[in-house]
């Protein structure tokens, strides 16, 4: 009996031995595949940033119960190089700033010599947007490819992505120049995620502001810039689609998130008015000024060949800067009635000419009347109206008289 008592005890041991090595099998295994996980993990994220573009990388972030992606956007108008009024664009250079998260891209910085952001410039940034997901930014109303100047990216170890670049392009502009040339025009840029509707990248302001600050072409004066954000359809879903007109979803859920940024242009008219419309104004004025003399024989004055000819040259190419258009502007109209002017005071003054009338003084006084207070008078009246028509100036004459 006693025998059997100390085998007993001393099988113990190994029992005991024998479980804490099991233990410690498991939690070894445990930590084996976690950190095999932790490593594969670490490997797709340095693939990402440094390896081939794949899926995993190029597809759009996940985020919390399936929200659109937050893509916040900033432009900056750097300089107007040119504005094609008969091409109807305009030519800009801007600086584009985005941001966004992607937290397949987070990193330890000790895998990065202790960097917290790793920085892609040039080159480097373009292979770098082919191994990533980006919105894919693109302005809408452009006539030509934008040209990237420089191009940045900044992946910063939380996995928020920074994009920034300065670029040039020219933009179609639909201009308006019924008020030519006192006109205005509104030039926009158009900025919009190519390949996502609203239900998936959504753009909003970025904390850093957008703004203006360039100088515009000398005949032009840059007026309030703004930038709004919203929504629109856009057909290029259809291609998309199966269903025939899905682009227009009433709820707009298949919509484009869209920034509009809009520079107001004003047209430095002052130029215009010494070198085309006061002399024309002036020539017009010699020809009526011509209808208050009279002969020895009171007969009416030669007709002043001399101002029609002025008013041809200020007012022949006057709009050669502008395209073929489907409506009158405001000077065309000026002229018109310039010319119409110079057209009846040419023919009272061919009647007066005649023999009869040579010999009849009453008549040459009625046709002196009609052509000093009639034809004269009635040209600066249609001016004017013709101008207060086109401008409407009411607000500022009212905010002038209210003081406001």
């Amino acid at each position: 009996m006693m025998t059997r008592g100390l085998k007993g005890r001393g099988d113990r041991p190994f029992v005991s031995g024998l479980i804490a090595i099991l233990i410690f099998a498991l939690w070894s295994t445990d930590s084996l595949a976690t950190s095999g996980i932790s490593s594969t993990k670490n490997k797709e994220t340095l693939d990402c940033l440094h390896g081939e573009a794949a899926a995993l990388c190029t597809t759009r972030p996940k985020t919390k119960k399936n929200k659109p992606v937050k893509i916040s956007v900033a432009l900056r108008l750097l300089d107007i190089i040119e504005v094609d009024e008969k091409g109807g664009s305009w030519t800009v250079r801007a600086f584009l700033y985005a941001h966004w998260k992607d937290s397949r891209l987070r990193f330890k910085p000790a895998n990065y010599d202790g960097a917290r952001r790793v920085n892609f410039f040039g080159e480097s940034a373009l292979a770098q947007l082919k191994r990533i997901w980006h919105p894919q930014l693109t302005i809408v109303n452009h006539i030509s490819e934008r040209v990237a100047e420089n191009l940045e990216i900044f992946i910063n170890r939380n996995g928020k992505i920074e994009y920034k670049e300065m670029f040039n392009v020219k933009i179609r502009t639909n201009f308006d120049f019924r008020k030519f040339p006192f006109d205005e025009q509104i030039a926009t840029i158009e900025l919009e995620s190519f390949g996502s509707s609203q239900q998936f990248v959504r753009l909003v302001p970025a904390v850093r502001k957008g703004g203006n600050s360039s100088t515009p072409p000398s005949m032009w004066k840059a007026g309030d810039f703004s930038i709004v954000f919203g929504a629109r359809p856009e057909p290029r879903y259809e291609l998309s689609s199966d269903s025939p007109g899905a682009w227009l979803a009433p709820d707009g859920v298949n919509d484009f998130s869209l920034m509009v940024a809009t520079l107001v242009l004003k047209r430095q008219h002052r130029n215009f008015i010494t070198t085309k419309i006061l002399p024309l104004f002036m020539f017009a004025m010699v020809i009526w000024l011509n209808a208050f003399g009279w002969t020895s024989d009171k007969g009416s004055l030669p007709w002043p060949y001399a101002g029609l000819l002025g008013v041809i040259f200020f007012s022949h190419g006057a709009q050669n800067m502008l395209p073929t258009l489907p409506y009158p502007t405001l000077f065309k109209l000026w002229i018109v009635q310039v010319y119409v002017y110079i057209v009846l005071d040419f023919l009272l003054w061919v009647f007066a000419a005649r023999p009869v009338a040579l010999a009849n003084e009453a008549i040459q006084k009625r046709i002196k009347r009609l052509q000093v207070y009639g034809l004269g008078p009635l040209l600066v009246v249609t001016w004017a109206i013709t101008g207060i028509w086109f401008l409407e100036p009411w607000p500022e004459i009212t905010t002038m008289l209210t003081g406001g």
